[in-house]
């Protein structure tokens, strides 16, 4: 649990006062103690507890009351809500629930450097809190993600609280078999798709997820962020481990002072190699590299000097490699496009974007699998794709046959400290059992008539 200062004051000086004080201090005590001993009783949660209260700040959980609501007892207001819809103008909202317009500016100004109003979305609910009777509210909440919100207090002096919330950090692990594909293994197994797209990163430049098969098995060890008790994300990923055909391929957490590599494979290696196999996560391969290709827009055969990646449109076009923009405009066949050059010998181009990521931009430098633009059919394109060219030494070459430079493995006493780890995680790999669709569905289904007969 990362506590947060401000949040701990903002919470303390609503409850000081309360009825509720007393037993809210009881019973965190009494929670963080019973916590504490469940887990260290599991011989296989030892290393997990060891990972979670190693840190000096994960020493106590909170207990909020049932009826505490952003740190308001909402038994004492009225609360009713409205939705953040296409073309709404917060102003506009505020002034429908009686607040005038001088204070709505006044909270646009107090909210400079707390929080960032144009950075409200669509389709996000606004909270109000009135007193009984539900006048004119006196508090607005927003939540822009599970870990915080923003109180806009609308009455003097009118201030703006943005406040992180306590998190919860536990060790988890998880498996997978794939049946028909890789996303239904994980969604049998209640897994989410920020998890795959974290295993997808570290195991891709080993794991060619373009040709999944029937049988392929999974294990992952990893962090599960908890906000009052529900599950709101996915944090770190330890440890991942990918079956196919009787052969392993490991992703190890393993950070080192000074680098930038995090994940390695089970020899050393980094897990992510110095390119990406493609600039989009599950797309399909349209059209190939070809001296030869009929164009299906002009009619006529041609050279084609990329690599055609079909995928919806607005998908995340990322960066193959560290690199810096050289180019990000638009012209006549390429459509929106985007240039980087990575080192002195090797740049890359993405075609027929829908648009450029914020911020990407002559000089801009990218990270590896940082977002640039999004998928689109910008210039000479007959549906959504990108269009992905190599270049080296100058030269536009087929990207799909190049035996690219790849980091050096960890070497020296770096590379004991590294096994390790290692093995601590492939332990507790071993201890995650493999289980198919029928088995998960019929202990679900036992877990169930457990809690009828029970409730």
């Amino acid at each position: 649990m990362h506590t947060d200062d401000s949040k701990s004051q903002h919470w303390l000086r609503r409850f000081w006062h309360s009825r509720y004080r007393n037993w809210v201090f009881a019973g965190a005590l009494a929670l963080s103690a019973a916590y504490l001993t469940a887990v260290l009783s599991n011989d296989q949660n030892r290393q997990a507890a060891a990972l979670i209260f190693a840190q000096p700040e994960l020493d106590a959980l909170p207990v909020v009351p049932a009826n505490m609501r952003w740190g308001f007892a909402i038994d004492e207001f009225h609360l009713f809500e409205d939705q953040l819809r296409s073309g709404d103008v917060l102003g506009e909202l505020l002034m429908k629930q009686g607040i005038a317009y001088p204070v709505v500016a006044q909270l646009v100004e107090n909210a400079k450097g707390v929080f960032q109003i144009t950075s409200m979305r669509m389709g996000k609910q606004l909270y109000f809190l009135s007193d009984k009777q539900g006048d004119t509210p006196r508090h607005m909440i927003y939540e822009p993600s599970p870990y915080q919100y923003v109180v806009f207090h609308l009455e003097a002096p009118y201030q703006v609280e943005l406040v992180k919330r306590d998190v919860t950090t536990k060790i988890q692990a998880a498996s997978g078999v794939l049946e028909t594909n890789f996303w239904q293994a994980l969604t049998d197994n209640g897994l989410n798709d920020e998890l795959a797209d974290g295993m997808i990163d570290v195991l891709a430049a080993s794991v060619d997820f373009y040709h999944q098969k029937v049988g392929d098995r999974f294990k992952v060890v990893y962090e599960q962020h908890y906000v009052e008790g529900q599950p709101v994300g996915t944090g770190k990923i330890l440890a991942a481990e990918y079956e196919r055909e009787g052969k392993q391929f490991y992703a190890i957490n393993f950070e080192k002072e000074g680098e930038k590599t995090d994940y390695y494979d089970f020899e050393g290696r980094p897990a992510r190699k110095a390119f990406l196999k493609a600039p989009v996560k599950f797309s399909r391969i349209s059209s190939r590299y070809s001296m030869s290709r009929f164009h299906p827009v002009l009619k006529y055969s041609r050279p084609h000097f990329g690599t055609d990646y079909a995928a919806p449109h607005g998908t995340p076009i990322l960066a193959v490699a560290e690199g810096v923009v050289v180019e990000a405009g638009r012209r006549g066949g390429n459509g929106n496009f985007v240039k980087l050059r990575h080192g002195n010998a090797i740049e890359t181009q993405y075609l027929h974007m829908s648009g450029f990521a914020r911020g990407i931009r002559s000089g801009t430098h990218v990270a590896q699998g940082q977002t640039i633009g999004y998928v689109g059919s910008t210039g000479l394109a007959t549906g959504p794709h990108v269009c992905f060219r190599f270049w080296r030494n100058g030269r536009q070459v087929d990207f799909l046959r190049q035996n690219l430079p790849q980091p050096d493995p960890i070497t020296g006493p770096v590379l004991a400290e590294f096994k390790l780890v290692r093995d601590s995680m492939i332990q507790m790999l071993r201890t995650v059992q493999y289980r198919t669709r029928e088995e998960i569905f019929r202990n679900n289904a036992d877990l169930q008539q457990k809690e009828h007969l029970n409730p």
